[in-house]
């Protein structure tokens, strides 16, 4: 028994004289790490804290003289996963971090993050970020190839998970100038090597001049399931450089809403919001849809471009203008089709235009030209043209262009519309075949201008338009009919 008591008494001593030492040992390897830090002379730190047991590191007023005049008003980490032997070399995650290597922390938080001078590349600062659930694998480094800071970027976004960010007052600065790109608020959910839950985007704003109203500014973009895996691959390439495909961007919800700025208000644009929505029910079959809600526009009497658009409104006997735009599709990879479902331009009691469509043969060409954006693949592929249907549905608005512009040329409207129709007819386009076909679409056309009522223009090749052929159309005297299966109706 009393050798039991002499034992524990022993590591109670122990314990004490550990928990003791602690602080000594913090207050150590804070000076260690502040030393190192500023051995170069080109980095100061006002202050260093370390916690052992929480394995934390805070630093406190950071400047920087050798990194494009970078500052930093705090910076702290915990649960940080990072060598102490590291830190004791006055090496952290944001002084001596190196390319490659792998780090995990609870939280980092940045605030009041400043770098960069106007006069040459531009100036970016931010108030605060906080990273939770931190966990960067290691990648690989070598072999970057000439645009290596570009692909050193893409290679750690794709090695990186954040369990959730969330971001303060973000600005960019033109170099050279006054003008601005700005976000208030970012909060990001469940990141994971490309792949975001969600991500949420507040005040974006783009300035030009300190002190100016902002040009344009969005109040809100919510965005859900979206992956870009397939850009950051691209970026990642060795052989990646400006201009070359960067791989398609998928997106399950998005909505962008509270349109505002300089540029709208000078011409009188409103916009509500804008939505995209795609749905997977399997993995070869999609369906997305988009839609563009509360377009105006009414110009105001503020300058020539405004009033031009006003008096041209005001000849059709309108005030304002308002436009709607939804567009639903489908990919169809099992049965290797794609169709515009439906895609309609709506102007209230004005016009409706209506356009369907769909490609069929697509092959693996043609998948890889949409999946990696190499746009050049496409004339690769078999893939064909079978169908396409354009509906031009008339309420009111022909008679209200007709009528402005025979108040433009001073002639009387039946003499407007019958000479309009006459021209129509009469139109030979450059470097087209002009067949009976085409005197037909045209003359349905004209039709159209003097009666009004619904167009309908429908294409359906036989064999179907191969894409390969597309150049066809533009080669002089193409024989655009034929080869689209072109033909037009009018109806009342």
């Amino acid at each position: 028994m009393k050798k039991g008591v002499i034992a524990g008494l022993t590591a109670i001593a122990l314990v004490g004289i550990g928990a003791a030492a602690v602080p000594v040992l913090q207050e150590y390897a804070a000076a260690r790490i502040k030393a190192e830090i500023e051995r170069d002379g080109t980095t100061t730190v006002g202050r260093v804290e370390v916690g052992l047991l929480g394995r934390r590191v805070a630093l406190t007023d950071i400047k920087s003289s050798h990194a494009a005049g970078l500052s930093v008003g705090h910076w702290e980490a915990s649960g940080l996963g990072w060598p102490l032997a590291e830190l004791m070399r006055g090496r952290t995650p944001l002084a001596g971090f190196r390319w490659g290597e792998p780090l995990q922390a609870d939280r980092v938080e940045l605030k009041d993050v400043r770098a960069g001078n106007r006069g040459t590349g531009g100036t970016w600062k931010v108030d605060s970020l906080i990273l939770e659930g931190l966990d960067l694998a290691r990648f690989e480094v070598s072999d970057a190839g000439p645009y290596g800071p570009v692909v050193l970027v893409a290679r750690t976004l794709s090695a990186l998970s954040v369990r959730r960010l969330e971001l303060h007052g973000a600005a960019i600065a033109s170099p050279g100038s006054s003008d601005t790109f700005g976000m208030a608020i970012v909060v990001a959910e469940r990141y994971e090597g490309g792949r975001m839950a969600t991500i949420a985007i507040g005040g974006i704003e783009v300035t030009v001049g300190e002190g100016r109203a902002p040009l344009f500014r969005v109040a809100d973009v919510a965005v859900r399931g979206l992956d870009v895996r397939r850009s950051l691959a691209a970026y990642s390439s060795t052989d990646w450089q400006p201009n070359a495909p960067i791989g398609r961007i998928r997106i399950e919800h998005a909505n962008v809403s509270g349109f505002s700025g300089e540029i709208l208000a000078r011409y009188g644009v409103s916009l509500g919001s804008v939505n995209i929505d795609t749905v997977r029910e399997s993995d070869k079959v999609s369906r997305s849809r988009t839609r563009i809600d509360g377009f105006a526009l009414a110009p105001p009497l503020r300058n020539m471009e405004s009033l031009k658009l006003r008096l041209a409104l005001q000849a059709m006997g309108l005030r304002e203008l308002k436009l709607g735009f939804d567009c639903a599709g489908t990919e169809d990879r099992a049965r290797a089709e794609v169709t515009i479902d439906r895609c309609t331009l709506t102007v209230p009691e004005l016009a409706e235009i209506n356009l369907t469509g769909r490609i069929i043969g697509a092959d693996e060409a043609f998948w890889h030209a949409v999946d990696d954006g190499d746009f050049a693949a496409f004339y690769e592929s078999k893939a064909a043209l079978a169908s396409a249907r354009l509906v031009l549905a008339d309420r009111s608005l022909l008679e209200r262009a007709l009528k402005a512009l025979a108040a433009t040329t001073g002639q009387p409207l039946p003499a407007t519309r019958a000479n309009l129709a006459r021209d129509v007819r009469r139109f030979q386009p450059a470097g087209v075949l002009i067949n009976q076909g085409l005197e037909q679409v045209l003359d349905s056309t004209a039709r159209f201008v003097e009666q009004g009522g619904t167009l309908t223009f429908d294409a359906r090749p036989d064999p179907p338009l191969a894409i390969d052929r597309i150049d066809y159309l533009t080669s002089p005297g193409a024989d655009l009919v034929s080869a689209l299966g072109l033909s037009a109706t009018l109806a009342r």
